[in-house]
C-alpha cells in the first residue's frame, strides 16, 4: 500500500518567507523615504513662490487700504511712493515728483496735484536720490533712499496743511533708518533758531539721548510745545521698518482764553505716552517758541530734513538785506535712511485708525 505523499518543506522555507516579507517591508520603507525627500524638494522649490504670492497678498491689501484713504474727506496727503503707476512689477521708478493721490478731501478749493512733493537737493543742482525695489512689500514696492547730507522732499504749497491750534492733524509714515544721528528729522514745518527766535508748526526728528537700547528716542515740535519721549522699546538698529506718527487733538480752551490739545506720537501702532516738556530747557532741542512765522512766511512742508533759520545756521550765507524764504531758509539735519508712504489728515485719527494704518502697512 502507498503511503500518502506528504508535503515537504525544506529546512530554509520558512527562513525565506520571513526574508520576503522583511524585503518588502524594506523597500516599502524605501519608498516612503524617497517620497518623503521630493517632498521636501518640491516644498523647496514651491517656497519662494508661496512667500512671494503672500507677500504679493499684502501689497494687494495694502494698496486697496490706500486708494480708500485718498478718497478720506480729511486726507490732505497720501503719497504711496509708486508714482502714476500701480503696477508692481513695472521698471519705471515714481520719478522726481512724488504724486498726492488725495481725491476725496473736503477742504474748500483743495487741488491734490498742487500738495505733490517734489525730490530736492539742498545745494541746488540735481538731486542724489535713489529709488530702491526695497519697500515694506519686497520687489512690489518701491522705496525713497535719502542720503543723509543734501536730499529732502519739497511740498511748497502750504494753505490745507497749516494748522494751527484750533484744528486737530494727523501725519503717519514709514521709515527705515540706515543711520541716526543728532536732529535727524522725519518730517517738519519748521523755522528752528534760537531759544527766543524759532518757529514751528510741526515735526518729527532723532534725539540720541534716550532709550533703552541706546541709540535714542524722538522729540516733537508742535505749535509752542516741544516734547521728548525717554523711551520708545524700539531697536531701530535692528527693526528694519517702522511705522510713525504724530497726532494733535484740539481739546478746547483754558482759563486765559488760549488753545488747548492733546500732543500723541506712535510707533509701530501703539503711543508712547506722556513726553516731556522740554520747550524752556534747551536751545538745541526746544525750537517751538512759535508757529505764526511759519503760517505768514508759507514756510514749506518738509520730508527728511527741518527748515532752520539762514541767520543762525548758516549765517555766512545768509543776506540781511533780503527778506524771501530762500534766503531765511536753510536745510539741515537730513534724514539717512528709507521712506516709503506719508499721509496728512486734518483731523485727529482715532487710536484704532492708526492701528489699522499700521496693521495694513507692515510686511
Amino acid at each position: 500500500m502507498r503511503k500518502p505523499q506528504q508535503s515537504f518543506r525544506g529546512p530554509d522555507s520558512e527562513s525565506e518567507s520571513s526574508c520576503s516579507k522583511f524585503r518588502t517591508a524594506r523597500f516599502t520603507l524605501v519608498e516612503i523615504m524617497m517620497t518623503m525627500i521630493i517632498i521636501a524638494i518640491m516644498a523647496a522649490l514651491l517656497l519662494p513662490y508661496l512667500k512671494e504670492a503672500k507677500t504679493q497678498a499684502k501689497y494687494v491689501r495694502w494698496l486697496q487700504f490706500n486708494r480708500s484713504a485718498s478718497n478720506d474727506p480729511d486726507c490732505l496727503i497720501n503719497f504711496n511712493f509708486q508714482g502714476n503707476s500701480n503696477n508692481p512689477l513695472s521698471a519705471e521708478s515714481p520719478g522726481d515728483v512724488l504724486v498726492n493721490s488725495s481725491i476725496g478731501t473736503s477742504s474748500e478749493g483743495f487741488t491734490p496735484k498742487l500738495y505733490n512733493g517734489y525730490l530736492r537737493n539742498k545745494n541746488g543742482g540735481a538731486h542724489n536720490f535713489e529709488w530702491v525695489r526695497a519697500g515694506r512689500f519686497g520687489r512690489f514696492k518701491w522705496a525713497l533712499q535719502f542720503n543723509g547730507s543734501d536730499t529732502y522732499v519739497l511740498i511748497p504749497t502750504t494753505n490745507a496743511i497749516d494748522f494751527t491750534p484750533y484744528t486737530g492733524f494727523t501725519i503717519l509714515c514709514w521709515v527705515k533708518f540706515d543711520k541716526l544721528g543728532f536732529g535727524d528729522t522725519i518730517f517738519s514745518k519748521s523755522l528752528w533758531g534760537t531759544a527766543s527766535d524759532a518757529a514751528a508748526q510741526y515735526d518729527m526728528y532723532y534725539n540720541p539721548y534716550a532709550g533703552s537700547f541706546g541709540q535714542g528716542s524722538f522729540d516733537i515740535d508742535v505749535f509752542t510745545t516741544c516734547g521728548t519721549w525717554t523711551n520708545t522699546d524700539v531697536d531701530f538698529d535692528k527693526a528694519g521698518w517702522v511705522h510713525f506718527a504724530l497726532r494733535y487733538k484740539a481739546t478746547g480752551m483754558d482759563a486765559q482764553g488760549k488753545p488747548t490739545g492733546e500732543i500723541t506720537a506712535f510707533i509701530n501702532g501703539q503711543p508712547l505716552g506722556d513726553y516731556v516738556d522740554t520747550t524752556n530747557e534747551n536751545p538745541q532741542t526746544a525750537t517751538a517758541t512759535g508757529y505764526q512765522p511759519c503760517i505768514d512766511m508759507r514756510v514749506p512742508f518738509i520730508l527728511g530734513a527741518a527748515g532752520v533759520y539762514r541767520k543762525y545756521w548758516d549765517p555766512d550765507t545768509y543776506d540781511p538785506n533780503d527778506p524771501s524764504l530762500a534766503n531765511e531758509m536753510a536745510i539741515k539735519f537730513n534724514f539717512q535712511g528709507k521712506m516709503d508712504e506719508l499721509l496728512v489728515y486734518k483731523r485727529a485719527l482715532k487710536d484704532s485708525e492708526i492701528v489699522q494704518h499700521y496693521d495694513m502697512g507692515k510686511e
